[in-house]
């Protein structure tokens, strides 16, 4: 199969080698997963560049979500091939690869390209972690997303209207904004020429935001 590999630290554009590895066989518990689409994070930027948390040995294949068709499994599984799943690949095999192994895969959801399911899975999870099991946001509450037009900061809003909050985000320029309210805040406020504080006091009569949620 093809892969894509870091072969030495640096920038994507030049560290990046197209390789021809063999197809991994699933063990107990793992589905091989013919990729369909991976997504690309900043976390991917600095596994190449070698600054990440989590630094594999070289050669590695980055790709953390991906979105694909199962197409063997292993012994209890509980997985069928046919199946459509997105998952995030265990490094060093990344999901920049035809086929990926998973330990844990969720159902792909309906009605979604490939490319959303495959961005859909870290993005939508980081917003859930952190916005219902971290800060507990509730109904009514006030949510302030900073980078709301980014990928997890869009994720964030989203996540936060589905939970009843009212969501104010930040954005930097017009399409940004303008992004932002399309993912549905329910105020922007444009942080190159406005007062940020000044502006939140100002929507919520002074109460300020309840939680506020920064991915920079």
């Amino acid at each position: 199969m093809r892969a894509w590999q870091v072969t030495r630290h640096g920038e994507p554009s030049d560290v990046l080698e197209l390789v021809q590895l063999p197809v991994p066989a699933p063990g107990p518990g793992q589905v091989l997963v013919r990729v369909a689409a991976s997504a690309c994070n900043f976390p991917d930027v600095l596994l190449c560049h070698g600054t990440y948390q989590e630094r594999p040995p070289l050669p590695f294949t980055p790709g953390l979500e991906i979105s694909g068709e199962v197409v063997a499994t292993g012994q209890g599984a509980g997985a069928a091939a046919g199946d459509r799943v997105i998952g995030t690949p265990a490094l060093p095999s990344g999901g920049y690869a035809e086929h990926v192994l998973l330990d844990t895969w969720y159902p792909w959801p309906d009605g979604m390209t490939p490319g959303q399911a495959a961005g859909l899975f870290i993005t939508y999870q980081t917003g859930v972690c952190a916005l219902h099991h971290r800060a507990g946001l509730r109904s009514g509450e006030v949510l302030l997303v900073h980078a709301a037009a980014g990928g997890v900061g869009s994720a964030a809003v989203q996540v936060g209207k589905a939970a009843g909050a009212t969501v104010i985000g930040t954005a930097g320029g017009g399409d940004k904004c303008a992004t932002a309210r399309t993912l549905g805040a329910d105020h922007v406020v444009d942080y190159r020429d406005t007062d940020v504080v000044a502006a939140v006091k100002e929507i919520t009569g002074g109460h300020g935001a309840d939680v506020v949620f920064d991915p920079v």
